[in-house]
């Protein structure tokens, strides 16, 4: 029983042990939990929005209706809008403590890895959230966006597959809808499940 207690997915998640100095407030300033909360609160507040968006040329104006229609619905928006600021900032805080209580370092240098890719695609969403709003400020961050993968060898192609076909009036497409609804968020979540994971197969969080 003990070792399948240590060798078990739910006992690296529960460990029956951990260090004292894990349990201090500076030794992770709940910056990687806040994540995960803000990253809760985006997927409920997203399923709520899902059933009143529309992405393409209606976007503006579903949201718009959001807004000024459905009864809480700005509220519902704000939530999501803010939360996903505050992901933003709690991952890239979360990443220079990591930094600074050097937990980087052998054998956490995969978690190291897997946390960078988790912070670049939290910045994805990020912007892919953006251009969803639709509207000309959406148009030009996507003519930003595809200039930027066009500089790319075979760019041309990653553009279409991303963006779609956006216009200098409207960044919102179908094809970013996809991935900032479904793709992205479903990576993100199996990747921060293996994050947590790999938190305590390598010993827990180090105390500074």
């Amino acid at each position: 029983m003990g070792k399948q207690g240590n060798n078990s997915f739910m006992g690296h998640i529960r460990p029956r042990q951990i260090m004292t100095g894990a349990l201090r407030l500076r030794a992770t300033f709940c910056l990687g939990g806040f994540s995960f909360l803000a990253f809760l609160v985006l997927t409920i507040t997203g399923v709520l929005l899902l059933f009143f968006y529309q992405p393409g040329d209606e976007a503006f104006i579903s949201l718009s209706e959001l807004n000024s229609v459905l009864p809480y619905g700005g509220v519902i928006r704000s939530l999501h809008f803010w939360a996903a600021q505050m992901m933003v900032i709690s991952v890239f805080l979360h990443m220079v403590r990591v930094v600074w209580s050097k937990a980087y370092r052998p054998l956490r240098e995969l978690n190291w890895i897997t946390g960078v890719v988790l912070f670049v695609l939290t910045v994805i969403l990020d912007y892919s959230g953006y251009l969803l709003r639709g509207g000309q400020e959406s148009g030009a961050a996507a003519t930003i966006g595809q200039a930027l993968f066009t500089s790319l060898p075979g760019g041309q192609a990653l553009a279409t597959i991303f963006f779609g076909q956006p216009s200098s009036f409207n960044g919102s497409t179908l094809n970013m809808y996809a991935w900032h609804v479904f793709i992205l968020p479903g990576v993100l979540g199996f990747l921060q499940m293996v994050h947590f994971w790999r938190i305590r197969r390598d010993g827990g969080v180090r105390p500074l």
